[in-house]
């Protein structure tokens, strides 16, 4: 289950767009409605705009959310009575666990596409005209997905799923997705950092730790393909420093072991051979040289 949400400023299009009945393909099924007239798609935006009018000031009190469902749960989404109210079951206690109460909305089904999906459209003005809050919604939304689709047993996409359609991503999306899946898989197999270091070699991956201003305290992690970088935290969330710590545990257990011991990824720092190993003839000297190369931070 996925729901992405969108603000809007006018109510008549959204309206139009998720309640339009005469697209033959799209064939829009109003399931639910709360505290608006539903004669027509005019009437109901009516109804939203006057009691978005209580407070002037909300420049953009219209929200839109569509929740996508896999193509495997089709068999849990029939064109039915049963599934629709499934549908409608959901979207409501979505809306619950995010705090939207009290408060106008719509939801109206859509068929134009292989996988099940249904379109939310609510005031953000409610019915006593206070202004429902939009604070870190996507943190928030992000949980209450996976919260609803572990409770009614919906399909879970693998982490790393290989299933999504190359062949739309953009250059710079498919650099982005190759990065993601690589870290990811060397992540899972991976039992220590220097497993996670070894395996990123081998894919041709280079690792940064990103080190505050002025301070040995590191604040983040990057990784590097064919010249491509970016941040762990800007891949995944699973891929940002503090996740692979409580993944791989504390990485300052490993970043100080003896030299000729560590394995580190090309282009890390200090010296050392095609196999990744320190010199013995320099172990002494470089004993407390930590096997990481350190990014600096751009002004």
């Amino acid at each position: 289950m996925i729901a992405k949400i969108k603000t809007r400023v006018d109510f008549g299009g959204i309206v139009n767009y998720a309640n339009d009945q005469k697209n033959k393909k799209k064939c829009a099924t109003l399931l639910a409605h709360e505290g608006v007239c539903v004669i027509s798609n005019k009437l109901i935006a009516d109804s939203f705009g006057l009691q978005a009018s209580m407070r002037p000031k909300v420049k953009s009190p219209v929200k839109h959310v569509s929740f996508a469902f896999s193509s495997r749960d089709i068999s849990r989404f029939p064109d039915n009575e049963e599934g629709d109210a499934l549908m409608v079951e959901i979207a409501k206690k979505w809306m619950e666990q995010m705090g939207i109460r009290n408060t106008q909305y719509i939801i109206a089904r859509h068929h134009d596409t292989k996988h099940p999906h249904c379109h939310l459209v609510f005031n953000r003005i409610d019915n006593e005209g206070n202004l429902i809050s939009d604070s870190n919604e996507r943190i928030r939304n992000a949980k209450v997905c996976r919260t609803l689709t572990k409770e009614y047993g919906l399909y879970f996409a693998p982490k790393n799923s290989k299933a999504r359609n190359k062949s739309s991503l953009r250059p710079h999306q498919l650099r982005k997705y190759n990065l993601r899946s690589s870290v990811l898989d060397a992540r899972a197999n991976s039992h220590s950092w220097n497993d996670f270091f070894s395996i990123l070699k081998s894919l041709g991956i280079d690792m940064h730790f990103n080190h505050a201003e002025n301070s040995d305290k590191i604040r983040g992690i990057s990784f590097c393909q064919d010249e491509y970088s970016m941040a762990g935290s800007k891949l995944d969330r699973d891929l940002n420093f503090n996740s692979l710590c409580a993944t791989l545990c504390n990485v300052t257990a490993e970043l100080f072991i003896q030299p000729h011991q560590a394995i580190t990824p090309s282009g890390g720092g200090g010296t050392n051979n095609g196999q990744g190993w320190r010199d013995d003839k320099n172990k002494d000297n470089q004993r407390n040289e930590p096997f990481y190369k350190t990014s600096k931070r751009r002004r």
